[in-house]
């Protein structure tokens, strides 16, 4: 069969509008695939550990919680229990604490120190842990949130409050990490300027970790409350000394607070002496290790 040229010009103007449709066509489909991956998000994984750590420093929640229990679901009914309703007075037995959701963390750091022996997280940890939950739920990773509060490093006595579960293992993780203050009015453990002695260094850092964890009149109410809280008061007393090695002739019993934490003073900084003194005889480098007033929040990510 021959095949004749296209000689006619009708036929000629057939073909290019069959190739300007496929042409554009084509153009159109790319753009569609275009919009299309424009619209799609895009997982910024290495971002949300920096996101996350943002908002536990930036944003603030308030903690409802009880003064005694611990263990099991008892926290979560009881800080449900706690919540006023809107033009109520707040329960008995109850209290409220308030701040950056990282400040609430670190709080619960210090107060695990004593209260790691129970039986469970107390009400204002599983409060907290709460908070928390509820403020990175939007965070677009699977994430983690460990703190921890010591005197330095390895130091005898620490808390510790983990939310979250560990990641996979052989999973790439990224990192943020905040220092957040605790020791607001307490004695400062680093030395300015002349730091005296290594003892020097571990009687403040002593000093510091003891008012932190009792400090002197929230405590000494607590003791005489006559509730629920003074007997969980007594018993973070207690558990403490029982670490230390030492007792406390009488003065949880008698509401005396200052003796009771002069006690804990004196064994603590004999512990922090003789470690820091392994470290180092330098005052200066002494200090330098010592961080009581501040928590580590550290917050890792990884793809869900």
């Amino acid at each position: 069969m021959v095949v004749s040229p296209l000689t006619d010009s009708g036929d000629a103007r057939a073909v290019s509008t069959v190739l300007d449709v496929a042409v554009c066509l084509l153009f159109v489909t790319a753009a569609v695939g275009v919009l299309t991956t424009a619209d799609r998000p895009v997982p910024e994984d290495s971002n949300s550990a920096d996101r996350a750590a943002s908002l536990l420093g930036t944003t603030t929640a308030t903690v409802h919680y009880g003064t005694s229990g611990g263990g099991g679901t008892a926290p979560e009914r009881a800080t449900a229990a706690c919540r006023p309703a809107t033009g109520e007075t707040r329960p008995d037995g109850c209290r409220t604490a308030h701040g950056t959701v990282a400040d609430l963390l670190a709080r619960a750091a210090v107060a695990d120190v004593a209260d790691n022996e129970s039986t469970g997280p107390s009400q204002f940890e599983q409060g907290v842990r709460n908070a928390t939950r509820h403020r990175l739920a939007g965070i677009p990773a699977a994430w983690q949130v460990v703190v921890t509060w010591r005197a330095y490093p390895n130091a005898p006595l620490g808390g510790r409050v983990t939310v979250g579960d560990d990641p996979p293992p052989g999973i790439d993780v990224h990192t943020a990490t905040l220092r957040v203050p605790v020791a607001e009015g307490t004695p400062r453990a680093r030395a300015d300027g002349d730091a005296g002695t290594v003892g020097a260094v571990a009687r403040r850092a002593a000093s510091a970790t003891v008012t932190r964890l009792f400090p002197p009149e929230p405590t000494r109410l607590a003791l005489v409350a006559g509730s629920p809280a003074d007997q969980r008061t007594a018993g973070r007393y207690r558990r403490t000394a029982a670490t230390l090695g030492v007792g406390l002739d009488g003065a949880v019993g008698d509401g005396s607070v200052r003796r009771a934490n002069d006690f804990l003073v004196e064994a603590l900084a004999a512990r922090y002496a003789g470690d820091l003194n392994t470290r180092t005889d330098e005052p200066a480098d002494a200090a330098a290790l010592v961080s009581v007033e501040t928590a580590t929040v550290t917050v890792r990510t990884w793809s869900a």
